[in-house]
């Protein structure tokens, strides 16, 4: 099987073609990065948008806040399922919306989502108990496969290549996508984050986020280590119910340098999939 290198240039200057972020998203992104946060200010974003109103209303009314069809405003939908997990709910429903499913690609674009999903979740849990800023690990986790639609739907073929390498292998979509195409989907993903104007602890997470020793100059936990160890919990958790799931190589100094204890974690693996259930039932 021979490599199909893709131009670096090439990808950069696509990625600078996307759609840019909605201002009201990148409203809600700063606004979740305050300390002072308040219902007032998220239940406004969302109330100008009816097709976010409808998805709010449709994770309070969920079986997982306990009163399924009682839920009929947008404030009592922020008071009930919390102004972050709103906050968080509208940035996610807004980037799924900007990004396009691959034509014609062999691509699994609702089970793309599903996992992205679900590894913000648990990003989001992680970061919680280890007190570091939930809005970063939240996006990078929802991110961190980002490049992997890039690559799908502006080399089908040559991304398709790198596919069949992995499950040859059976290593590492990463590492043949490395072999192949001389890049990969993570690298790609961080060029998408910086065009969107994140933050560098996000793009610099979903760039390490298979490596993420590389991140880590200090020693100490980065979003790269939380979003890999989340990647990895989710897939042994099997979310997806998908069937041959395999869990990605762990690098254990990540999973260590979060400090986390066993109590921790069995918080983190609970309210993952708890509130992942909502949110899917909201979102996809």
């Amino acid at each position: 099987m021979n490599a199909v290198a893709i131009d670096p240039r090439d990808v950069q200057q696509r990625v600078q073609e996307l759609p840019a972020l909605a201002k009201a998203v990148q409203e809600v992104v700063h606004a979740l990065n305050d300390d002072d946060l308040d219902l007032e200010a998220i239940a406004r974003r969302i109330a100008v948008d009816p097709a976010m109103v409808s998805k709010i209303l449709r994770a309070a009314n969920s079986p997982f806040y306990g009163v399924s069809g009682h839920v009929g405003s947008v404030h009592h939908a922020v008071r009930l399922i919390g102004v972050r997990t709103a906050g968080t709910l509208v940035t996610a429903a807004s980037i799924m919306r900007t990004v396009s499913a691959p034509s014609g690609a062999a691509f699994d674009f609702h089970r793309f989502w599903a996992h992205s999903l679900a590894t913000a979740v648990c990003s989001q849990e992680l970061a919680r108990e280890c007190r570091y800023p939930a809005t970063a690990a939240f996006l990078a986790g929802l991110l961190h496969d980002i490049g992997q639609v890039a690559l799908a739907t502006y080399y089908p073929q040559e991304f398709a290549t790198a596919m069949l390498r992995s499950h040859e292998r059976d290593c590492p979509l990463y590492q043949a996508e490395d072999e192949v195409l001389s890049l990969n989907h993570a690298q790609v993903g961080a060029w998408i984050a910086e065009h969107w104007h994140f933050t560098s602890d996000v793009s610099q997470a979903i760039r390490a986020h298979h490596i993420p020793g590389a991140a880590s100059e200090t020693g100490l936990a980065t979003v790269a280590d939380i979003v890999h160890v989340a990647d990895g919990i989710v897939h042994a958790l099997d979310l997806l119910a998908a069937p041959g799931e395999l869990v990605p190589p762990l690098e254990v100094p990540a999973w260590q340098r979060l400090g986390i204890q066993p109590e921790g974690f069995h918080r983190v693996f609970e309210r993952t999939v708890s509130t992942f259930e909502a949110l899917r039932q909201a979102l996809l």
